[in-house]
């Protein structure tokens, strides 16, 4: 029996214009208020996250910033926060300061720092990061900076670079061989498979890693949820959870870890078709 739901947001409950498809909606309400699902959202992202889960207008938990992050509700300060080690801060931010890789990257403050996003200040930026910088400056504080190291000793949430793909699994490696021990993420940009984000956060920051804390503190064991994602942060959920569902327009290779997939992508309401399959049969 399905009791707690886990979903990724760009991809699979939003469409390709950024918005919730109305069976989407209708589905998470009917699950929430008549089944007492308890709706947990997990995302890459920060501070936008917020407006999204409350257009649900329904009970919500949020998991942000790819497991940094975990909300009980919308409106309360998060239960957990997974902030990067001041050695580790360091380390990769003197890395990508010495060796002029002609990559767009960034910080992200801490919950206490209101969010703030600071990027690294270039003579020209790659036209994809811009685009992607003026949709954050909508939410919260987004500028500038010519030496990131500046901030080491705020709280980060996590280092960010935004590229084409092909480059940043090439990063990924050498992240992940350097000193300090932290969690390396890769995963496509929803609007543009050509692109993508590679983050760099606390060791104990994942989805699936906050997730779990978040199912102990509801009492609630793998067996109960249901992880629906299109992206490779998704796959540790899809590993965790008892039902693990694709939808339609993820990757092949994210689809191969899951356990179903749906006949409707994103745009058609695919978290509305693993509910349909896996909750309202319930009763």
């Amino acid at each position: 029996m399905i009791k707690l739901a886990a979903i990724d947001i760009d991809g699979t409950l939003l469409d390709d214009s950024g918005n919730i498809p109305e069976n989407n909606i209708k589905a998470l309400k009917k699950a929430s208020m008549e089944y007492s699902v308890e709706i947990v959202l997990c995302t890459g992202r920060g501070a936008s996250a917020f407006d999204i889960a409350k257009k649900l207008e329904i009970p919500c938990h949020l998991i942000s910033a790819n497991g940094v992050y975990v909300f009980d509700d919308m409106f309360s300060e998060p239960i957990i926060k997974n902030y990067l080690k001041e050695n580790a801060k360091i380390e990769i931010l003197s890395f990508l300061e010495q060796n002029h890789l002609d990559v767009d990257y960034y910080i992200v403050l801490g919950f206490e720092e209101d969010f703030h996003m600071i990027y690294k200040l270039r003579e020209s930026y790659d036209t994809y990061f811009l685009n992607f910088v003026k949709g954050r400056e909508l939410f919260k504080p987004t500028y500038p900076q010519k030496n990131l190291l500046d901030f080491a000793k705020s709280p980060i949430s996590h280092i960010g670079i935004v590229g084409r793909y092909d480059k940043l699994k090439y990063l990924a490696d050498i992240f992940k061989n350097l000193k300090h021990n932290v969690n390396v993420i890769l995963y496509y940009a929803a609007d543009n498979k050509d692109y993508g984000f590679l983050e760099i956060l606390d060791i104990n920051s994942s989805k699936e890693k906050a997730l779990s804390k978040f199912l102990e503190t509801k009492m609630i064991t793998p067996s109960n949820i249901l992880a629906i994602g299109d992206n490779f942060n998704d796959i540790g959920m899809f590993q965790l959870a008892q039902i693990s569902v694709a939808v339609a327009n993820a990757h092949d290779e994210v689809k191969r870890f899951a356990k179903f997939v749906t006949h409707a992508t994103n745009n058609q309401g695919a978290v509305a078709e693993a509910f349909e399959r896996f909750i309202f049969g319930q009763k």
